[in-house]
């Protein structure tokens, strides 16, 4: 139901945002344990590139740690090419594989993630 609401109410509403999960009638592509291995992500070098992979995470081995659901894919609503949903992974990376010095290397970086940014790790050329 559509309810009508107040304009000093508007700014408060935006700022706590909506609701992104979504269904799907996809099976998530990874389980948690596998080992996957992030993208490198073209879209970020177009004019008005959007993406949620931070560009120190690209090209990096990490554990599925938690499957979150299908969620809106930002990339493409960023753009105003609909929600695109897709499942959304947690993924734990290793402060070793991402930076050049850790101060704690074995230290873990977790990450949520979207599908399209993973490959299996088997899908990786050596």
């Amino acid at each position: 139901a559509h309810r009508a609401m107040r304009s000093e109410n508007v700014a408060a509403v935006l700022a706590a945002g909506g609701p992104t999960d979504r269904k799907v009638t996809s099976k998530p592509k990874f389980q948690i344990g596998e080992t996957v291995y992030t993208r490198h992500a073209e879209n970020r070098f177009v004019s008005g590139g959007h993406t949620r992979l931070p560009q120190y995470a690209e090209r990096s081995f990490g554990t599925i740690v938690a499957h979150r659901g299908a969620h809106v894919l930002p990339d493409s609503n960023a753009h105003g090419l609909g929600e695109a949903p897709e499942h959304l992974y947690s993924v734990a990376l290793l402060a070793k594989d991402l930076f050049e010095h850790p101060e704690h290397p074995e230290d873990e970086v977790i990450l949520d993630l979207w599908e399209s940014y993973l490959k299996g790790a088997d899908d990786v050329k050596a």
